[in-house]
């Protein structure tokens, strides 16, 4: 994973101080509220302030973190360019917090969801705010995860497993006989997957072939059923 990048940081600095002064929280004839103070407050001088503005020099991790305390400035904006600079300045998790005191660049990309709510929603504002975001390093790109609850798909996945997935952009994407989470507005599948064609060579349904085939038998749905489908990057295991 990537250090924080230091010029980025700065430009973030230099972002919220300017909305300071905006906000008449810096004022240049007010003792109180002067470079100065601010300075002081960053356990910095001014001619240092004045040297970041100009990009001359880069503030560092510590001066921003005492700007995140002092003004409240939202720490996911200053370290990581999430959210709003005054935005909802929630305490960072455990791992943000290590990741901060690293230097390194946390953003969380994988969306962990339940099967019932992933199958009735779409990945919009409503469910990223009910679910939880988390990362493994390595494993990049926007991604959905979730629990697999039952045994058809043995012994590739087992019963308890958390699949992670990336969403298809364009189902063109989609390769016969892997595996997919397939989601209609009744159901999510984790499946095989072929397509099937009519006699005009148009892609109308598609069958799921469970692995454990001698219990379960493959079914075919038509492919208008088909509200998203998901390619499975990821099986952990283990996680009780």
């Amino acid at each position: 994973m990537a250090k924080v990048n230091r010029q980025e940081l700065n430009r973030r600095f230099k972002e919220v101080y300017q909305l300071l002064v905006q906000r008449k929280v810096i004022v240049k004839n007010d003792r109180s509220k002067s470079q100065m103070a601010f300075a002081k407050k960053l356990e910095t001088k001014g001619h240092i302030i004045n040297e970041c503005l100009r990009d001359k020099r880069k503030i560092t991790y510590e001066q921003a973190k005492h700007l995140c305390t002092h003004y409240s400035v939202n720490e996911a904006f200053m370290f990581q360019g999430i959210g709003e600079p005054f935005g909802k300045n929630k305490l960072p998790d455990p791992e943000q917090r290590l990741a901060m005191a690293l230097g390194i660049n946390f953003a969380p990309n994988i969306l962990f969801t339940n099967v019932e709510a992933f199958a009735s929603n779409t990945i919009g504002v409503d469910l990223l705010e009910e679910n939880e975001w988390f990362r493994i390093p390595g494993v990049n790109g926007e991604l959905v995860a979730f629990n697999i609850n039952g045994n058809s798909m043995m012994p590739s996945i087992a019963s308890g497993d958390m699949v992670i997935c990336s969403p298809l952009e364009d189902t063109n994407e989609l390769v016969d006989n892997e595996i997919y989470a397939v989601v209609t507005n009744q159901s999510v599948w984790v499946k095989r997957v072929q397509r099937c064609y009519d006699r005009h060579n148009h892609w109308t349904h598609l069958q799921l072939i469970s692995d454990n085939h001698e219990e379960y038998d493959p079914f075919i749905i038509e492919i208008n059923e088909v509200k998203r489908l998901l390619k499975v990057k990821r099986r952990l295991t283990g996680l009780l």
